[in-house]
């Protein structure tokens, strides 16, 4: 619910049906009490007009939200001392409840509500053309959300005790092998693209051409709307609001293409053993031709594997790959203790060590 607004807004008077005599549409600030029957007001049911019923609040003054009486009821202004109504002083009255604020967007007008409109506001349903309930009044659905974000973050810690929770076994070295791989590359011709500033100093045979190289975010005008909110006094206030728009304007640039000479991977020798005596080695990589030509080819990138099984009493295997010297230190049939996952069943191989 928005803050009293300023003097400078329109301010308009706020509607309200006499529940004693049935008289309909009376004045919020001017009408306390029912011209035809005397009854009292009763501000929880006041509601906004229509644009046609709009009656300007002459001369108003505002001292802030109505405070209802604790022993009648009445609804009295701020600046009021006692009860209009049965003379009470006033001292720890609530203020009456306000209603939520109305938006209309440009081209669109405000359409009259009812007392039951006011009464169905007050048990928490959302009226059309009201900005959003107050926290509040959406106690119920933050109650909802707490439980159900409570139920998710125990689900998660679960889940997650599930995968960090292990369990001790023994395990025996069953296998070992290795693998050493060279990457074989060749320098060729190959199509590229970039910017044009950013184009490569060796880059030829090169092609222009324009295209959308980022958005640039520009004005475009203003989003209005108007907002009604409820002064808490019998009368409302009407705002216009207006928040920036903005459009998406594209900025170009140039996009070349060309032809660069680049070293490409375009195969791998691979060397592979199943023992510990099979001594690792590097392939023959067999180059067909070296040196700075068009066609010729060089070693590239080293990468070597070596992997230890490791057999469980449930005569489960668990592959681990350690670096060379660790792995040549674990000697077919040796024991080890280590720790397996117990939601994957697999072994944490960094856990293994001397039983």
């Amino acid at each position: 619910m928005s803050a009293p607004t300023s003097l400078e807004e329109p301010v308009y008077e706020m509607l309200w049906d006499c529940k004693f005599c049935g008289t309909r549409k009376l004045l919020g600030l001017t009408h306390r009490h029912c011209p035809s029957c005397g009854g009292p007001q009763n501000a929880e049911e006041r509601y906004f007009p229509s644009d046609a019923e709009k009656v300007p609040a002459q001369s108003h003054v505002y001292f802030g939200a109505d405070v209802t009486c604790a022993h009648c009821g009445v609804a009295n202004s701020k600046n009021s001392k006692h009860c209009g109504g049965c003379g009470a002083p006033l001292d720890g009255g609530r203020e009456v409840a306000r209603r939520h604020d109305q938006v209309a967007f440009a081209g669109e007008g405000f359409a009259g509500q009812t007392a039951a409109d006011a009464r169905r506001e007050q048990s928490g349903e959302p009226l059309a053309g009201s900005a959003p309930a107050e926290p509040e009044k959406r106690g119920r659905g933050r109650t909802i959300l707490r439980f159900a974000l409570g139920v998710g973050l125990v689900a998660i810690a679960l889940v997650v005790t599930l995968l960090v929770w292990k369990r001790e076994g023994g395990f025996e070295v069953v296998a070992h092998s290795w693998q050493r791989e060279i990457a074989v590359e060749r320098l060729g011709s190959v199509s590229d693209s970039s910017w044009c500033d950013s184009m490569p100093l060796d880059a030829r045979g090169i092609a222009r051409h324009r295209e959308v190289r980022s958005h640039e975010r520009v004005p475009d005008g203003e989003e209005c709307h108007t907002r009604r909110v409820d002064n808490g006094n019998g009368t409302f206030a009407e705002r216009r609001e207006c928040t920036p728009k903005y459009r998406e304007d594209p900025v170009y640039a140039d996009r070349c293409t060309f032809t660069v000479d680049r070293w490409r991977k375009v195969r791998s020798a691979t060397a592979e053993g199943t023992s510990v005596s099979d001594a690792p080695r590097w392939p023959a990589t067999g180059l067909a031709r070296t040196g700075g030509c068009l066609g010729c080819e060089r070693e590239g990138a080293r990468t070597e594997t070596y992997t230890v099984v490791l057999r469980d009493r449930n005569q489960k295997d668990h592959p681990c790959d350690f670096d060379q010297q660790r792995w040549a230190s674990l000697t077919d049939g040796s024991s080890l203790r280590g720790e397996v996952r117990v939601l994957s069943g697999g072994l944490d191989c960094a856990s293994l060590r001397a039983p």
